[in-house]
């Protein structure tokens, strides 16, 4: 599994988040997964574009469909909830273990960016 350093760009209607990490590569399932400063690990799986986030408080999955509506589900932990919001995916662009995902979550646009450095 190799070691790459990756600069994930979020950017949402309030602010614009640019960060690198010290991330691992998993070429049998085409993913990279990292850690955030908040403790917070990160798995983007690169070929069925599924983002998920988990820390001690919430666990979070989004499954981006290019021009198609998914579902992306947070669960609170300490209140044992999940919700489901409604996610539309706009644009997908991938190159080698580049990824961008223009999408909107419940009326609001986003975009996250990972690219490798």
């Amino acid at each position: 599994m190799p070691k790459i350093t990756i600069k994930v760009t979020l950017i949402t209607p309030e602010t614009t988040d640019e960060k690198t990490y010290n991330a691992i590569y998993h070429p049998e399932e085409n993913s990279i997964v990292y850690k955030e400063e908040d403790k917070t690990t990160s798995k983007i799986e690169l070929t069925n574009q599924r983002l998920r986030r988990e820390n001690e408080k919430i666990f979070m999955e989004y499954t981006f469909d290019e021009e198609k509506e998914t579902k992306g589900i947070v669960t609170v932990k300490s209140l044992q909830k999940t919700l489901e919001l409604n996610l539309k995916t706009r644009k997908i662009d991938k190159e080698n273990q580049n990824i961008e995902i223009n999408y909107v979550l419940e009326n609001d646009e986003y975009k996250y960016k990972l690219e490798v450095i």
